[in-house]
């Protein structure tokens, strides 16, 4: 069985079930170059379907959770005939949605569906997601609709499938975990809509079960707070605002109020559009003002295109590092915290007659890393699992998974931690280059770094998600304090309070963090030990996002900290990734070279080979 599944809209992303199992998945970012691209062109579809080595001959079926045509223009989704119109199975006493809209019983009869031959019923050019209320006599949870899809230039209708987009969610974290049973807690920023922010879920075996909706929309409001805050928008900048809060102190108000302002958002009693407003005046005493369009978008500054709110204001990118700001951006975290460890435990209480101890993560709410390590350690749950591209890149994956398993049928398959970091391309060549190449020796790669010479590491497969896992990476020495500014003014080109993350051989993380578990996908702000001997990987507040290496996860890059273990005593090497502020990882030989040639950086590494500047 090969699915091919796909994302449009922000972190468009291609993936493959090859043969019942995942076997490919990639960001459209990486290719187009375009930060957070939202578009899948027919010339990067081409290319992914050459680098899996397989034809639209061999696809059985396209999976989606988002729908926009206007970022795939190259493909149409209709109704298959035999269904006649099966969004009529939605009750019309729910939500409204772009998809009812269509329908000859609402209130559009101007957009009815079209019938085409061979095909079956048009669908609208966008199709959003599929909310809970919107179901069959509200009883009756039916979490996908059937899909006839048309690729431009070939003349089969390949079926599919469009998911729920937190079914996606759910499906890319628990169908990849090492779990029978387990409860799923998702939630993101999807606006104005408290089911559209969240979910509960069940899983068992093959099967993915709505469990009920916690009405979570805190993962929105962080995303329209970074904007408030002067950093930028959300979808870029979540995790900055993360990295500013360690530099603030936690206020009273918000150690008191945080589970108040929590609450599901239909019992808060403002209206959904203006929570966001309202929650950041409880937090900040200011109240975000109506003035003009932004500079950004009116500049049409790379990515600009990704605020919500473009005409509100509250801080100025000049106060971002105020002490104003920090403690603003303390409360947030906090809050955040907080819930999301309330929230997980309010799950485990609802379901542990059936969760077997087993919790699973998934949406960009649990890219927060601070948040993922008190969950793991302040609630009931004894496993934790996180899928790494648990943003919306991940739902494709989660999309071919749910039809896989849940409507096919299909048994689950087992999944190391490295058949989840690196499911990226490969490439085999190397590159024009102005330096001279050397075959690679990692004990001299090693002692250039503990020399503190800052190393562009490229190897294998890229990393599918937004960490650097040792394929595309930035290697540096953490013993160094200066190593640090250096990386983020200097090479990085970004805020100064950016903090970079550590990785440690798997069998000495107790000696060095606070942890008993293992963190493969870098998902886990914990504890630093000895914060002296490692200032350059360890946060303001004594923290690190870490990375554990086995050596089965990744043997290249073991050895090479292992190396550098020998030389230093320290089995911790500073990891980030391999790009420059505002562009995505690299991604091919041609594109780390391009950055080694203009960047402050001394040795590149390319599979096999090594090149010096010197």
């Amino acid at each position: 069985m090969n699915i091919i599944g796909i994302h449009t809209g922000h972190d468009a992303a291609l993936s493959l079930i090859k043969d019942g199992r995942l076997h490919t998945a990639i960001s459209m970012e990486r290719l187009s170059r375009i930060k957070k691209d939202a578009e899948v062109t027919k010339e990067n579809f081409d290319l992914f379907l050459d680098k899996c080595g397989i034809t639209l001959d061999d696809v059985d079926a396209i999976t989606m959770a988002y729908w926009d045509h206007g970022f795939a223009r190259f493909m149409r989704i209709y109704s298959p005939e035999n269904e006649k119109y099966p969004l009529s199975i939605f009750g019309k006493y729910g939500m409204e949605s772009a998809v009812m809209n269509h329908l000859e019983s609402y209130w559009r009869p101007d957009r009815m569906p079209q019938y085409v031959s061979g095909v079956g019923y048009t669908l609208p050019d966008v199709l959003d997601r599929l909310r809970p209320p919107m179901i069959s006599t509200w009883s009756t949870f039916r979490p996908f609709i059937n899909l006839n899809v048309t690729i431009e230039g070939y003349d089969r209708v390949i079926p599919g499938y469009f998911i729920d987009h937190h079914i996606a969610h759910a499906a890319s974290t628990f169908f990849t975990s090492p779990y029978k049973k387990a409860t799923i807690f998702t939630a993101d920023a999807s606006m104005f809509n408290d089911t559209s922010c969240s979910g509960y879920f069940w899983g068992i075996d093959n099967r993915l079960n709505y469990f009920r909706n916690p009405g979570y929309m805190w993962g929105n409001f962080y995303d329209v707070a970074t904007e408030f805050c002067g950093l930028g928008p959300g979808t870029l900048k979540a995790g900055t605002l993360m990295g500013l809060s360690s530099y603030g102190t936690v206020s009273k108000n918000a150690r008191d109020n945080w589970e108040f302002w929590t609450r599901p958002q239909h019992e808060v009693g403002t209206e959904a559009i203006y929570y966001d407003d309202w929650l950041f005046l409880q937090i900040s005493g200011k109240y975000p003002y109506i003035g003009d369009i932004r500079e950004e978008i009116d500049n049409n500054e790379p990515g600009s295109w990704h605020y919500t709110r473009e005409y509100q204001y509250v801080y100025p990118k000049e106060m971002v590092d105020s002490k104003e700001v920090m403690d603003i951006a303390a409360d947030i975290q906090y809050v955040t915290e907080r819930s999301l460890v309330k929230y997980s435990e309010d799950l485990y209480n609802e379901s542990k007659t059936i969760n077997d101890g087993n919790l699973c993560l998934a949406g960009g709410t649990f890219l927060n890393c601070n948040a993922n390590y008190k969950i793991k350690t302040e609630t009931s749950f004894d496993n934790v699992h996180i899928f790494p591209a648990c943003g919306d890149d991940g739902v494709t994956v989660g999309s071919s998974l749910f039809a896989l398993h849940t409507l096919m049928g299909y048994k689950r398959e087992v999944y190391q931690p490295k058949d989840l970091m690196y499911l990226g391309f490969e490439y085999d060549h190397q590159p024009e280059s102005p330096y001279k190449s050397m075959d690679l020796d990692l004990r001299f790669v090693a002692e250039q770094i503990a020399e503190g010479k800052i190393v562009c590491w490229f190897q294998g497969r890229s990393e599918f998600g937004p960490r650097a896992l040792g394929s595309r990476s930035f290697i540096s020495d953490p013993r160094r304090v200066e190593m640090k500014d250096i990386l983020n003014s200097r090479v990085k080109f970004r805020e100064w309070f950016r903090p970079f993350a550590p990785v440690v051989l798997k069998e000495h993380k107790e000696e060095w963090f606070d942890m008993d578990f293992d963190s493969p996908f870098m998902l886990h702000t914990v504890p630093c030990k000895r914060p002296t001997e490692i200032p350059s990987a360890v946060h303001i507040d004594n923290t690190s996002r870490v990375q554990t290496i086995d050596k089965s996860d990744n043997e290249r890059f073991y050895d090479l900290i292992y190396n550098f273990y020998e030389l230093t005593g320290v089995p911790v090497v500073m990891n980030t990734s391999l790009n420059i502020k505002g562009q995505p990882i690299v991604e091919t030989p041609e594109d780390v070279m391009e950055l080694f040639v203009e960047s402050d950086v001394d040795v590149l590494v390319i599979n096999d080979k090594v090149y010096l500047k010197e």
